[in-house]
C-alpha cells in the first residue's frame, strides 16, 4: 500500500479513545493544535489525527487516539529493532573516535579503544564536543563504582552496550520482541516488558533512562511513577523527549519531525514535564544542554513537509539559509535549553520517601 493509500485509511473507529483532559494535570480547557496529521516518516499507520495544547501547562495530546489494544498497527514499520553504530561519522572520524574514547576512558576508568591519550585533555577544552559526548552517554555520573541502571524503551540496545563498556551493570526493556533479540546481544539482561508494566525489581536501579519513550505512552504519569518505584532511593532518572517549545516546531509546525502521530500520544514544554515529574514524587529536576540537534530536527521536518522520507540517506541536504538558521539556534540553546528540539532532563528520588 503507497502514502497516499495509507492516508486515505481510516483507523478502526472500535480501535480508538478519547481523551477528555489533560494527560499531564487534568484541565478539561484546551485549544487545537494542528488538525489532520497523518504518519509521514514510516508511513505505516492509518488515519488523521488532531493535536491538542492544555492552556494551562501546555503539553498537548492527540484526540481521539489509538488504544493501548491496537496502537501496535502505528509500529509495523518501525526501526527499533534495527542494530546501531555510535560510532562517529564523517571527516576526520577516526580521530574523533580516539578522542572521544580516551576522554571517556579517563572519566570513567574504562577501556575504550582505539583511543588517543591527549582526548582525555583536548576534549574538555571544547565545550561543546565535551557536551555532546556527555549527552551521548546520557549523563552518567563518573564518580564513585558504576552501578545498575536500567533503559526502558532499549530499542535495538545500543546504549547499554555503551553503559557495560563504562562499567555499569545494565539492564534493558522493550516491548517489540524484535528489539529485546537485537538488544540481548550486547550482553545485557534485557526483558520484553512495557510501560508502566515493567516487571522490574523495586528499589533496584541507580539510574533509569528514558530516551524518546514518554512521548509513546498512553500515562505518562503512571509511567513516571513507575520509573519513581524502580529507582533506589537516591537514585537518578534521565530522560530525553520532543520539546514542544522548541524553534523547530515554531518554523516548521504541524510538518515537524517531534510531532510523529499517531505514535507520539503525548507531547510536553519544559512547564508540562516538570509538572510530571514532580507529580510522580521527583525532585532535584534539572534541564540539560541538548546539543546538535537543529540541523537533523530540521531536515527531517523539511522532508516531511515535501511528503519525503525523512530517513532517506540519498536526499540532498539543508538549503544553505536553512543550514546556517539550525547552526544559529544549536548556538543559541547551548546557553538557553529551553527551546532545543528536545528536552532532557535529570531527576532524583528523594532518599526517604
Amino acid at each position: 500500500m503507497d502514502h497516499e493509500q495509507i492516508e486515505s485509511q481510516p483507523w478502526p473507529q472500535e480501535g480508538l479513545e478519547r481523551v477528555e483532559r489533560c494527560p499531564i494535570c487534568g484541565e478539561v480547557d484546551r485549544a487545537l493544535l494542528h488538525d489532520g496529521l497523518t504518519d509521514k516518516i514510516f508511513f505505516c499507520a492509518p488515519g488523521r489525527w488532531s493535536l491538542y495544547q492544555c492552556p494551562t501547562c501546555g503539553a498537548a495530546y492527540l484526540d481521539p487516539r489509538p488504544t493501548p489494544a491496537t496502537i501496535a498497527m502505528a509500529y509495523s514499520d518501525y526501526y527499533t529493532h534495527e542494530e546501531g553504530d555510535d560510532a562517529p561519522k564523517g571527516r576526520f572520524a577516526h580521530l574523533k573516535r580516539r578522542l572521544r574514547n580516551d576522554y571517556l576512558n579517563a572519566r570513567y576508568n574504562a577501556d575504550l579503544q582505539p583511543a588517543w591519550k591527549v582526548g582525555r585533555w583536548i576534549t574538555p577544552l571544547l565545550g561543546r564536543k565535551r557536551k555532546q559526548i556527555d549527552e551521548s552517554v546520557r549523563h552518567l555520573p563518573a564518580t564513585g563504582k558504576p552501578g545498575v541502571l536500567v533503559d526502558i524503551g532499549c530499542g535495538n540496545g545500543q546504549f547499554l552496550g555503551v553503559a557495560m563498556q563504562l562499567g555499569w551493570e545494565a539492564w534493558g526493556v522493550d516491548l517489540d520482541p524484535k528489539a529485546v533479540k537485537t538488544a540481548q546481544k550486547t550482553g545485557a539482561t534485557v526483558i520484553q516488558g512495557g510501560f508502566p508494566d515493567t516487571g522490574l525489581p523495586s528499589a533496584h536501579f541507580d539510574i533509569v533512562t528514558l530516551s524518546h519513550v514518554i512521548e509513546h505512552v498512553h500515562d505518562p504519569l503512571a509511567a513516571l511513577r513507575e520509573a519513581f518505584r524502580v529507582l533506589k532511593p537516591g537514585g537518578h532518572l534521565w530522560l530525553a523527549t520532543p520539546n514542544m517549545g522548541s524553534f523547530g516546531h515554531v518554523r516548521f509546525g504541524a510538518d515537524w519531525r517531534g510531532l510523529e502521530p499517531p505514535r507520539h500520544l503525548v507531547l510536553f514544554n519544559n512547564n508540562s514535564l516538570e509538572i510530571a515529574l514532580d507529580g510522580a514524587g521527583f525532585i532535584d529536576i534539572k534541564q540539560k544542554p541538548c546539543l546538535a540537534q537543529a540541523a537533523w530536527f530540521y531536515q527531517s521536518s523539511l522532508r516531511i513537509s515535501r511528503c519525503q522520507d525523512p530517513y532517506d540517506a540519498s536526499a540532498s541536504g539543508l538549503p544553505l539559509t536553512l543550514w546556517i538558521a539550525a547552526k544559529l539556534v544549536d548556538f543559541r540553546v547551548a546557553v538557553s535549553p529551553f527551546r532545543c528540539e528536545s528536552i532532557v532532563v535529570t531527576a532524583k528520588r528523594p532518599e526517604s520517601d
